[in-house]
């Protein structure tokens, strides 16, 4: 899929009212596409909307600045707590003016993982992951958005976010935020989160404190997948090729 590819399924749910509608939209992802090699900015006004509509202060705005299709300058905006967090890649992260840096534990199960709800990961694969990074931590915890990102970037005790489900104005600005404090943030398998991998990545999200957590995570979410009962069979299979050759094996042999 090409990058104008790329851009109409980011923005697929804008559907047209008119049909006239239809050449307006492709000459916007015709001129997106186009500007993918210089600076593009990604505004989420209010990243948390269920926190915002029930008036728990941890909604935000972010917004980003990506070169080359990757996040190189992310703000979170708490305007309510009157906090700010600004993250330039390669030059550092602030809080309010002044620098923070993530110290998070280097060992999944000394950690404090955030999610916004578990209720995001998709049934399967994502459930099954999320399932076993709540059993390697030491507590999972719920209801943060984009703030649980400006906690892990501080140093404030949070130590992971995993999350799925994303679209690309939800990380796009969290990445400088995390990397510009010294931590790290991917997708499940590792890869950069950019325009390019956003396809890729599917909106599954894995932001760490450090490289140590990083690796343990990804060793968890990046691992391959298959469903339960098809492990089972195949396992089965295996046991029964096994006993099968067996027998044939003591059958083969000649009678004295």
């Amino acid at each position: 899929m090409g990058r104008l590819g790329r851009m109409q399924s980011m923005f697929g749910e804008l559907v047209p009212l008119f049909s006239g509608d239809i050449e307006v939209q492709n000459n916007a992802y015709q001129l997106l596409s186009s500007y993918m090699t210089y600076n593009i900015r990604v505004l989420d006004p209010i990243d948390g909307t269920k926190s915002f509509i029930t008036g728990k202060p941890l909604f935000g705005t972010l917004i980003a600045c990506l070169r080359n299709g990757e996040p190189i300058i992310g703000i979170i905006d708490q305007c309510v707590l009157n906090e700010r967090w600004v993250g330039v890649i390669g030059n550092g992260t602030t809080f309010n003016g002044k620098p923070v840096t993530t110290s998070g534990c280097s060992e999944l199960k000394e950690c404090m993982m955030y999610a916004t709800t578990p209720h995001m990961f998709h049934t399967g694969e994502e459930t099954d992951k999320f399932r076993q990074m709540c059993n390697a931590v030491l507590r999972p915890l719920y209801g943060a958005d984009c703030y649980a990102y400006a906690i892990v970037a501080s140093g404030f005790g949070a130590d992971i976010v995993v999350e799925a489900d994303l679209g690309l104005y939800d990380y796009c600005a969290l990445v400088p935020v995390v990397e510009g404090a010294g931590g790290v943030m991917t997708d499940w398998c590792g890869r950069r989160l950019t325009l390019d991998n956003h396809d890729l990545s599917r909106g599954r999200v894995v932001a760490c404190a450090n490289v140590e957590l990083h690796k343990e995570a990804i060793a968890i979410l990046g691992k391959s997948w298959a469903p339960g009962y098809v492990t089972r069979v195949i396992k089965d299979g295996f046991w029964y090729l096994a006993v099968g050759i067996g027998i044939g094996i003591a059958l083969s042999k000649p009678r004295k």
